[in-house]
């Protein structure tokens, strides 16, 4: 299904962006693809059905470019204004099918944490990671089973299993995730405070 309906446009600055959004459209970009860099409008209206909340790079996306036709994208960039929300600009990663992609992709942690049932605390340091790998092998998330951890252990990069086609592009001895004392997760809070 196509999300986004979009249109090439030759003219660029900040007038030409308040014009286009007073029209219907909002300006964009997309590159990576065979073709370069393109400044695009994209309609207003399917921005705002899909890109409304959160907006994750692991999500793969089909734009349809007036004249080009069809793409495989992923949103790479939304600015969006700082008091109203309003998006103002897009920025779009078309994804060729031989080609390694890299991207951020969220964790989701599953599982009953030893340490937690015992009075320790989950204290997570990375919420997403960076991969490498082809279009084909993207996925939206990735599940980290931190069931097995107990009071004080760390669970790090390298104890992340990932689908096969996809690579971390992270040092191994990263930590991803620890469980902490309340004593522990009290001084880490305090410390952040004081940086």
């Amino acid at each position: 299904m196509v999300a986004f309906e979009a249109v090439v446009r030759d003219a660029r600055g900040k007038g030409v962006a308040r014009k286009l959004r007073r029209s219907g459209y909002i300006p964009a970009v997309i590159y990576g693809g065979d073709f370069g860099s393109k400044a695009i409008a994209v309609k207003a209206s399917t921005v705002q059905k899909y890109l409304k909340g959160l907006v994750r790079e692991a999500h793969v996306w089909k734009i349809n470019i007036e004249g080009i036709g069809v793409r495989d994208v992923i949103v790479k960039d939304v600015q969006k204004h700082p008091v109203t929300g309003e998006i103002l600009h897009i920025d779009f990663y078309e994804l060729v099918a031989t080609r390694t992609v890299s991207l951020a992709v969220p964790l989701k942690f599953v599982g009953e944490c030893i340490g937690v049932k015992k009075g320790g605390t989950l204290e997570i340091i990375r919420n997403e990671i960076e991969i490498e790998c082809l279009p084909k092998d993207i996925v939206e998330e990735i599940e980290v089973d931190v069931s097995s951890l107990d009071i004080g252990d760390t669970l790090f990069v390298r104890d992340i299993k990932v689908p096969e086609g996809i690579r971390i592009a992270l040092e191994p001895d990263e930590p991803v995730v620890t469980v902490v004392t309340v004593e522990e997760e009290e001084e880490i809070k305090e410390t952040s405070a004081e940086e």
